[in-house]
Parts: structure tokens; sequence; C-alpha cells
């Protein structure tokens, strides 16, 4: 499973439809930390993501959280909470300097209704991320601790919007081992040795709090995994 992907359902709307949509989006710009939505609270809207980085967690009993998934520019979130009429289950916030796309729930619903392309499309989404889920559970267990790392590590860099130079490519995600130590559901001391043992064979690197990966070509070799591609239901 991947951490991030370019996952934007609106995008394989007809033009009409996307049109009206971008119509009706009100734009919020949030500063790291902010909050979009909470777990538990009612759902006002639906967001797109125009630019930054948005991070969807689950708060544990002891107050800590674990990192579910991270939207980047053209993926979409809360729509199940609209369709279904529920609250949140998950928090999102801002980790980076973020504009999004905000719909309310009046305008989803008119659309909805009006354009059968929407539903279709959001169908297509759903289906995708419910057999993402279970064919990463089903795989789970065949790969190594190593083949999961590298994987995500490659997968953030693949997102990044840094150019890459020959085989290398800066991280522009904010990150970090304890988030994806929990999104793997590994301890932060089991990630870190392989993080050593990357720097250490000059794959990765961090510089000044910047992650980079070195050598794609040797990351994507030792990632040797099939990638299942996420599209939470948030």
């Amino acid at each position: 499973m991947r951490i991030a992907g370019h996952l934007n359902w609106i995008d394989e709307l007809p033009a009409a439809a996307q049109a009206a949509i971008k119509e009706r989006f009100v734009y919020r710009d949030l500063e790291p930390g902010e909050l979009v939505g909470e777990s538990g609270q009612p759902s006002e809207g639906m967001y797109q993501v125009q630019s930054g980085h948005i991070k969807m967690l689950a708060y544990n009993p002891d107050g800590e959280h674990s990192l579910i998934i991270i939207y980047i520019r053209g993926n979409c979130f809360g729509e199940s909470t609209l369709i279904a009429r529920r609250p949140h289950h998950h928090t999102t916030i801002a980790a980076s300097p973020t504009r999004v796309g905000f719909l309310k729930q009046a305008d989803f619903d008119e659309l909805y209704s009006q354009y059968t392309s929407i539903p279709e499309a959001l169908c297509r989404k759903f289906a995708r991320g419910l057999s993402s889920m279970i064919a990463y559970r089903e795989t789970q267990n065949q790969t190594t601790v190593a083949q999961r790392v590298a994987l995500v590590l490659h997968n953030l860099a693949e997102i990044s919007e840094t150019p890459q130079l020959g085989r290398y490519r800066e991280i522009d995600v904010p990150i970090t081992i304890s988030e994806v130590s929990s999104f793997l559901g590994l301890t932060r001391q089991t990630v870190q040795k392989e993080i050593t043992t990357l720097k250490r064979r000059e794959v990765i690197s961090k510089t000044q709090g910047t992650w980079a990966v070195r050598d794609m070509l040797q990351l994507s070799n030792l990632a040797q995994a099939q990638e299942f591609q996420s599209d939470y239901i948030e």
C-alpha cells in the first residue's frame, strides 16, 4: 500500500461536471498544523487539495496518533461522510502551507444528483479503495520490513514535486520516522534500523531536516514488492 498517490476522481469527470464542481469551490488557505476535520465531528463538506499536503490521522487512547494517508495536490477527501451522512471517522490536518477547495454539503448533494458521472466516479474510487485494502492485507506477510520501508520511501519520492536529477530526488512531503512507523504498524526502533541501513548504503540521506533518495533505482530494487495504491475511504 502506498502512503500517497495521484488520486483525483474529479479529473475523471466530463468537462461540464468538472466545471460545475470548480465553480462551487470555496478556497481556503491553511497553515501547518491547522485542523481541517476532527474525528467525531459533523462533516460540513468535501475537499480537494490544490497545493500542499494534508495528513489523515487516527488518534489512539494514549493520545498518540497513527498516520493513515497523506493527501497531495489533486487528492479529494471527505466525500464518504457526505454520502453516508455521518461524522468524520478520522482527523485531518494541514502538514505544510496548503490550499484546499471546499465544496459544502448542499452543493455536493445538488451536483451529485444532477451529474450521474459523479456517483459513478465515486463508486470507482471506493471500489479501488476496498480492493487495495484487501490486497494489502493478503500480501502484508509476504514482504519483509526492509521492503516495506523501502517502498514507502520510494513512494514519497515519486509523489514529490521536486525534479529528479539523475537518480537523486528530494522528498518534499513532511514526514517523520514515527509517522512512517505508525503507517506500517511497526515500532519506531524497527523502522529506524532500516533507515540507518539505507543511509549507510548511501541510498537515502537527510540534510537540515530534508529527506532525499540518492538512488531511486536502487531503492526501487530493494522494495521488490507489489505496490498497492491506497485510495482510503475516510
